[in-house]
């Protein structure tokens, strides 16, 4: 946990005026936290899941990055971070409002 809480604390210095992150779960290989506030409604939000991964990294001696995030219904993000080894594919959540009909998809590469 304390590469976790080293990552959220280096996070909240840098951009704690726009982006707010919280850990939701850290086990093992696997990292799951929850990105919040004015960021959530610009188009660059996922560069802010990639400066954590990095901020992580820093700590864990390892490099992480991104294997998958989802926008929540209150608009936050939950984003699942993993050793960048064991990656094998990012999983993407695109919402689309176009002409008043929404279309949710997951996609992958």
């Amino acid at each position: 946990m304390e590469c976790a809480e080293t990552a959220v604390d280096t996070f909240r210095r840098a951009f704690g005026a726009e982006a707010l992150v919280d850990v939701l779960e850290e086990v093992g290989d696997r990292l799951v936290a929850r990105f919040y506030g004015n960021m959530c409604y610009t188009c660059g939000a996922v560069d802010y899941f990639d400066d954590f991964a990095g901020f992580y990294s820093d700590c864990a001696g390892e490099e992480w990055g991104v294997e998958e995030y989802r926008q929540n219904p209150d608009g936050s993000y939950t984003v699942v971070f993993r050793p960048r080894r064991l990656i094998k594919g990012k999983k993407r959540h695109v919402k689309i409002i176009l002409d008043g009909s929404e279309f949710d998809l997951v996609v992958g590469e």
